[in-house]
């Protein structure tokens, strides 16, 4: 067992970690908790009583190697660097267009390296701002390994967080390359089980959008409106909350009647399909749009806002239905909005999101019903697809979709 305290100096006082210039950019990040759920990883720190061994350990359950020969904070500096996949990137502080490039980053920040091959890993650190010297204090090793992986794309996957100034723009670009895809072997099982009357709608999800976020802080909300989404975001803006906001385009499938009158011509975004016995399926893209919010209040705090502000009712509506009061463009009936964790508030209930996964686990469908539906579906999925991985998912939904679901009310 080799003893950390030898090292320690580096991270404690020349290389601290930015959590502070971090956090001012994007945010708390949860460093702990995020290894703890996604990586198993418990907390730890960095002092003169660490274990080298268990930090190699940390490092390889992240999917980094561990360090072999000589131990030191500038070894796990340039084992981050590898883990962001910007190895290539520290190297060239040392290309032969300018070779002095590493050693003049590190004098410009008042930096030595102790070790003169980690050099170019430290500078390239300094310039990515997951080190910063000068700083006082002890570092945050977890928060330095988390947005190294993140940048390697193996933690949160976003658009960016509430706050920004450039959030509502970023929302626009992305959602308005969203189109129609498909997934065969779903979308032939999905038909089959709304032509069949086991569920009423599915959605097709590609799970390359996965946000990877903390549960505990989540909000799903679902909807079809671009501009709605745009402008709930204003609003969390306009309310001081802030979170880190990712949007899934999905493709929402559904039965189309006869009395809804002649479809519109098709579109990137929009479609009419005939399906068997002359009946006909919409498909269309919606989206999920996924909020990790900095705190759970401001979590549980999500249903009042829509409540108030995105939510029709009767009295707020005029007789053809048309909205009377100062909403949210866009707003439902019947929003679904929900969370992998119980909320405190006793209005949220559960919902089975009964998930089938295709055979590569990249595509997944979803249909929603109440929990004690669950297994019918299930069983309806085993005998029309045996060979596709199925099971529900218990989810806590707001009050207007469990009213939706059990038919007590249409608001």
């Amino acid at each position: 067992m080799r003893n950390w305290s030898k090292y320690a100096g580096i991270f404690a006082a020349a290389f601290i970690v930015v959590s502070g210039a971090v956090c001012a950019d994007t945010g708390e990040t949860k460093a702990a908790e995020y290894l703890s759920e996604y990586y198993n990883v418990e907390p730890f720190s960095i002092d003169e009583d660490t274990d080298a061994d268990a930090v190699n350990a940390v490092l390889t359950a992240l999917g980094g190697k561990a360090i072999e020969g000589e131990f030191s904070n500038e070894a796990v500096i340039a084992e981050g660097i590898r883990l962001a996949g910007m190895e290539e990137l520290a190297l060239s502080y040392e290309n032969e267009a300018d070779p002095d490039k590493a050693k003049e980053v590190l004098e410009r920040e008042g930096v030595t390296a102790e070790h003169e091959e980690y050099a170019p890993y430290i500078a390239c650190a300094l310039d990515l701002g997951l080190i910063e010297s000068g700083a006082e204090g002890k570092t945050d090793p977890e928060e330095f390994l988390y947005r190294c992986m993140e940048i390697g794309g193996k933690g949160r996957h976003y658009v960016g967080r509430i706050q920004d100034e450039n959030i509502l723009s970023e929302m626009q670009t992305v959602m308005n390359e969203f189109v129609l895809f498909n997934n065969e072997q779903l979308t032939e099982l999905g038909n089959l089980l709304v032509l069949g009357g086991t569920t009423t709608g599915y959605n097709l999800q590609y799970n390359k959008y996965r946000a990877n976020f903390l549960a505990d802080y989540t909000i799903m909300y679902g909807h079809d409106s671009f501009q709605h989404a745009v402008q709930l975001i204003g609003l969390l803006k306009s309310e001081g909350m802030d979170g880190y906001i990712q949007v899934k385009p999905k493709a929402s499938v559904y039965e189309y009647m006869p009395e809804w009158g002649e479809p519109s011509e098709p579109t990137p975004t929009y479609a009419v399909r005939e399906a068997a016995g002359g009946r006909y399926l919409c498909f269309a893209v919606e989206y999920d749009m996924e909020i990790e919010f900095d705190t759970k209040e401001e979590k549980e705090a999500f249903h009042q806002l829509i409540e108030d502000y995105a939510k029709k009712y009767d009295d707020r509506v005029d007789e053809d239905g048309n909205i009377t009061a100062k909403l949210l463009a866009g707003s439902f009936w019947q929003p679904l909005y929900s969370s992998l964790t119980s909320m405190e508030s006793e209005e949220y209930g559960e919902v089975a999101d009964n998930v089938v996964y295709d055979k590569t686990g990249e595509y997944s469908l979803h249909s929603y019903s109440l929990p004690e539906k669950a297994g019918e579906i299930a069983e309806k999925v085993k005998e029309l697809a045996p060979d596709l991985e199925a099971g529900p998912v218990t989810i806590y939904a707001n009050p207007a979709f469990i009213r939706y679901l059990t038919g007590e009310d249409h608001q």
